[in-house]
């Protein structure tokens, strides 16, 4: 460091020489669909940014608006509540008096709420349907590409509503172009068509506008990886997108085990 032949992320740098032993530049958190993981996730993300690092959030297995819970015994108020819980959390803190606390939020491109979540970074709207101070990364695979070419529809779906194709969209891409075809035909599930270039050229129209919309491709993320998709699939990235690490959904904060784990990382440039 001493010869600048190493360049360290700003949150370990402003770390060293201080009582706060942590020297995690970024920490990945994915979320499930429930209370418990998601209250889990929000005080994960409070931790984390207290202790400096950046955040990267996987939020794309929460269910759709109007989804049932329990049956039926009550209906699912959406992604954005929850987003701006998850924003809250990151903004409660700053990171270590350096800088105000930073998040990517991640969700596939096939989620049912995909026109709502787009738009929530720009200066258009209202406080009530837009979450500004995060970042986000919306997750394309092969099928998605596609569908593009071919000048076909893309089928949006809630994720609690077509069991395996959430996994499967990370872990295997034949399994999932399977399920995905399937559940396009199954009358019996909530889903809504869109022109594939209507879905990506909102999406790009945003990200110029805000630049501050990343794409993640998951199929590459996978193949091109030294971990087993199979066994360790890599569901999401960190706050700038520079890096790609299995992570499993977080049900309780004190956990550690490996039932539900964040995934502390490092970056650093060398000359």
């Amino acid at each position: 460091m001493s010869t600048f032949k190493i360049s360290l992320p700003t949150p370990i740098m402003s770390g060293v020489r201080t009582p706060t032993r942590q020297f995690s530049s970024c920490v990945l958190i994915e979320c499930g669909d429930s209370l418990d993981s998601i209250n889990a996730t929000s005080s994960a993300i409070v931790k984390y940014v207290s202790q400096r690092a950046g955040i990267g959030i996987n939020a794309g297995r929460i269910r759709a608006l109007g989804s049932p819970i329990r049956g039926g015994e009550a209906f699912h108020t959406g992604c954005i509540p929850f987003y701006k819980h998850f924003q809250t959390a990151v903004k409660s803190c700053s990171q270590g008096g350096v800088r105000g606390g930073a998040a990517t939020l991640f969700y596939p491109m096939w989620h049912l709420e995909v026109e709502t979540l787009l738009v929530l970074k720009n200066n258009r709207g209202t406080e009530a349907n837009r979450v500004r101070h995060m970042d986000y990364g919306v997750q394309i695979n092969k099928l998605m590409y596609t569908r593009l070419l071919k000048g076909e529809d893309i089928t949006l779906f809630s994720p609690s509503d077509v069991p395996g194709l959430y996994d499967a969209f990370f872990a295997d891409q034949d399994e999932f172009e399977r399920l995905y075809t399937q559940y396009e035909k199954d009358d019996s599930i909530r889903k809504q068509r869109i022109k594939a270039v209507e879905l990506f050229s909102l999406m790009m129209q945003e990200r110029a506008s805000t630049g501050r919309i990343y794409i993640q491709n998951v199929d590459h993320c996978n193949t091109h990886s030294p971990f087993d998709p199979a066994i360790a699939p890599v569901r999401q990235s960190n706050l700038c997108l520079e890096i790609a690490l299995p992570t499993k959904p977080l049900d309780d904060v004190n956990d550690e085990t490996a039932k539900s784990r964040c995934v502390p990382c490092q970056r650093s440039t060398s000359a």
